[in-house]
C-alpha cells in the first residue's frame, strides 16, 4: 500500500490515484533507519550496499482524463507588469505587504521593468502585494491559470506562490529554479481549480491540504512570491518575475516577445548604367553571307507556364507535350518531298540553260547572214 509521507501534511491520508499519477515530478528513494536495536548499538549492521535494478511501472489501466471546462467569457486580468511604476520606491511600496523589500529591485531590460528576486543568505523569505480594494484585480471568476515570465539562475531552490483569499485561505505552490531551465526567460502557467500541485496551507484543520476551488476565485485578497532554499549547497535565491496575470483555461499566455538581435537594414545598391548592346551591323553587311545571324528555321509553339510550387503541391516539372510523335511514314513523306523539290530544281535549271543556248544560236546565224548580203552586194 502507497502511502504519502509524513512530513507531507498538505497530503496526508490520500493514495495514488489517475489524477496524481497523471503528472509525477520526481521519482526518489528512501532508506530509513527505523530498528530501534542499532541506537543501543546492537542489531543488524548499519553499512552496506542496496543495489536497485530496472525499475520500471508494468500493467495498464486507463488514462486520466479531466473533466471538460465550459470556454469561459472572463477576460485575462494583468496583476502586474511592473511597468506602471516610476521608480523602485514605488514597486516596493505596492510589494510590501510582507515587508522584505530589501530583496526585491527593480530592473528593466530593453525598455521593460520586471521584478527581480535576490536573497544571498537563503531560506524562506516571502513579499507580496494586497490587492483585495481593487475589483478590477481581485475578481477572478472564470479565470482558470496564473501565469508569469520568470528567469533565474538554476540553482535548484525554490520559488513559491501563495494565493490569499478574503477569507483568509491560502493556497501554496512550488516552482523549482532547475538547472536544466537555463538562464532565458519562461512562461510559467499554473493551474489554479483542482491542481494537486497548489494546495491550501492555512488555516491548519480539515481543508488543509485541499486543492482551490471556483468559489475561491470570486474574492482574492493577496499575492505572495516568496524565495526558499531548497539546494543548501547553493543556498541564495535569485529570480526575476513579469507579466503576472491570471487567464481563462482556454486562453494562452502572450508573453512579451523575446529579445531579437538587433539587425542594420541593407543599403540600397546603386543604379548600374545598363549595358549597351553591340551594333554588329557594319560587320554583317561586309560579311560573308553563309554567317548570316538571322537564323530562319521554323519558330516552335510558345508552350503553356507551368504552374507554380506550392508546399502542398510540389513541383512536378514542365508539362509533357501534347504533340503526337512522329511516325516512320510522316518521315518518309518528308523525304520524298525533298526529293521532289530537288527534282523540280533541277529541271527549271535545265530548261534555263536550253533557253540561253537557243537565244546565243539565233543571235549567231542573224549575225551570219547579215554578213552574207553585205559580201553579195
Amino acid at each position: 500500500m502507497w502511502n504519502v509521507a509524513s512530513w507531507d501534511t498538505a497530503n496526508a491520508g490520500r493514495t495514488p490515484d489517475q489524477k496524481l499519477l497523471s503528472k509525477v515530478g520526481s521519482f526518489a528513494i528512501y532508506v530509513n533507519d527505523n530498528d530501534n536495536e542499532l541506537h543501543d548499538g546492537a542489531g543488524r549492521p548499519r553499512t552496506g550496499d542496496i543495489v536497485f535494478d530496472s525499475i520500471r511501472l508494468v500493467g495498464t489501466r486507463d488514462p486520466y482524463v479531466p473533466e471538460p471546462v465550459e470556454p469561459s467569457d472572463a477576460e485575462p486580468i494583468m496583476l502586474d507588469d511592473f511597468d506602471v511604476y516610476a521608480d523602485e520606491a514605488a514597486m516596493k511600496d505596492a510589494w510590501g505587504n510582507r515587508d522584505h523589500t530589501d530583496v526585491l529591485s527593480l530592473q528593466a531590460e530593453d525598455g521593460n521593468q520586471y521584478l527581480q528576486y535576490a536573497n544571498p543568505s537563503g531560506g524562506w523569505l516571502d513579499v507580496a502585494t494586497f490587492i483585495q480594494n481593487d475589483p478590477a484585480r481581485s475578481n477572478w471568476t472564470g479565470q482558470g491559470k496564473l501565469t508569469f515570465r520568470l528567469r533565474h539562475d538554476g540553482s535548484n531552490n525554490a520559488m513559491a506562490i501563495q494565493i490569499g483569499t478574503a477569507d483568509d485561505k491560502y493556497f501554496h505552490v512550488d516552482h523549482k529554479l532547475a538547472a536544466e531551465d537555463g538562464t532565458d526567460w519562461k512562461t510559467v502557467e499554473i493551474d489554479l481549480v483542482d491542481n494537486p500541485s497548489l494546495t491550501q496551507t492555512w488555516p491548519e484543520g480539515a481543508n488543509k491540504g485541499k486543492t482551490m476551488t471556483a468559489d475561491d476565485l470570486a474574492a482574492i485578497k493577496e499575492v505572495v512570491i516568496a524565495g526558499n532554499t531548497w539546494n543548501n549547497d547553493d543556498p541564495a535565491v535569485n529570480f526575476a518575475v513579469d507579466d503576472l496575470k491570471v487567464v481563462p483555461s482556454d486562453a494562452t499566455a502572450d508573453p512579451k516577445p523575446e529579445t531579437k538581435p538587433e539587425t542594420k537594414p541593407e543599403e540600397p545598391a546603386e543604379p548600374t548604367e545598363p549595358e549597351e548592346t553591340p551594333d554588329y551591323s557594319a560587320d554583317i553587311a561586309a560579311g560573308d553571307p553563309a554567317s548570316c545571324p538571322i537564323d530562319f528555321a521554323a519558330i516552335d509553339e510558345p508552350t503553356e507556364p507551368t504552374e507554380p510550387t506550392t508546399p502542398d503541391k510540389p513541383s512536378t516539372g514542365d508539362k509533357p507535350s501534347t504533340a503526337e510523335p512522329s511516325t516512320d511514314t510522316d518521315a518518309a513523306q518528308r523525304t520524298d518531298d525533298d526529293e521532289s523539290t530537288q527534282q523540280t530544281a533541277n529541271t527549271g535549271s535545265s530548261i534555263a540553260a536550253v533557253v540561253i543556248a537557243a537565244t546565243i544560236a539565233v543571235v549567231v546565224a542573224v549575225v551570219a547572214l547579215v554578213v552574207a548580203r553585205r559580201r553579195a552586194e
